[in-house]
């Protein structure tokens, strides 16, 4: 038989555990933020909420100056490309820079245009994942319907792009380049054989890392993978960009840089 005593201690037990215990609305209070997740104005609401929001603006956190090897490997040029990016070096090392398509306000080009080091505007549809880049005004289209490039496609400066969702992967496809652009600043060469594979990754809830591997038989040994950062930016706007205007990237006739 239970004791009046013992009822009295379980109850008191009770209701001290009662009032011990946190509330919901204690415990809402206490569970971390959520994570930014990208800006809704620039995502499709068709869009599937199991794929990654990399919507909105994002600010470049690398330089296109040189894109190397990430794991900190040589470029593995081949011997022509070797003389080719040797060539260009010691004439820029005179002071007589070699023609560079960028300076003369032609597109960068893939994957230049992946580490240049302005921003981005990135908007989701289900067909679509378009990427807007300050510079030059330029924008890429990538189709996450198709899955080659339709009979008949020309050789361009941006080429064909693909897309698809791997886990929280964005891997975007390349083909269709042409060969007038470098690969950076520096002036490491590519061909129109070049294919340029992206993975777009959230590393953070404002961290967007970018690994781009560059698959180029005719200039490169063995394909190489580099790598771009960017941060998330929701109050950034894309500002206008006119390369043709006061261009002092541009050489002179005599190959001369402008000073003034």
């Amino acid at each position: 038989m239970v004791s009046q005593t013992s009822l009295l201690c379980g109850a008191a037990l009770a209701a001290l555990l009662v009032l011990s215990a946190p509330s919901q609305a204690q415990l809402r209070a206490a569970a971390p933020p959520p994570q930014a997740m990208g800006d809704a104005a620039r995502r499709d609401i068709r869009v599937p909420d199991s794929v990654p929001n990399i919507s909105g603006t994002w600010l470049s956190q690398s330089s296109n100056r040189s894109i190397m090897p990430m794991d900190g490997s040589p470029t593995p040029f081949l011997p022509w490309a070797r003389a080719f990016f040797d060539n260009r070096t010691a004439a820029e090392v005179r002071g007589e820079p070699l023609f560079d398509p960028n300076a003369n306000c032609l597109p960068s080009g893939v994957p230049r245009v992946v580490a240049v080091p302005y921003p981005l505007d990135i908007v989701q549809t289900p067909e679509l994942t378009v990427i807007a880049i300050e510079v030059m005004h330029n924008y890429r289209i990538i189709h996450m319907d198709r899955t080659a490039p339709p009979p008949g496609y020309e050789p361009s400066y941006l080429g064909y792009s693909v897309g698809h969702w791997e886990g929280d992967q964005l891997v975007v496809v390349t083909t269709g380049l042409n060969g007038y652009t470098q690969v950076d600043e520096e002036g490491r060469p590519k061909s129109s054989d070049l294919k340029v594979t992206e993975r777009y990754r959230k590393r953070a809830p404002n961290l967007l890392e970018v690994d781009f591997t560059i698959d180029d038989p005719r200039t490169y040994t063995h394909p190489w993978t580099a790598r771009a950062q960017f941060t998330w930016a929701p109050d950034a706007r894309l500002a206008e960009y006119v390369c043709e205007e006061n261009n002092r990237n541009k050489s002179d006739a005599a190959g001369k840089l402008r000073r003034n």
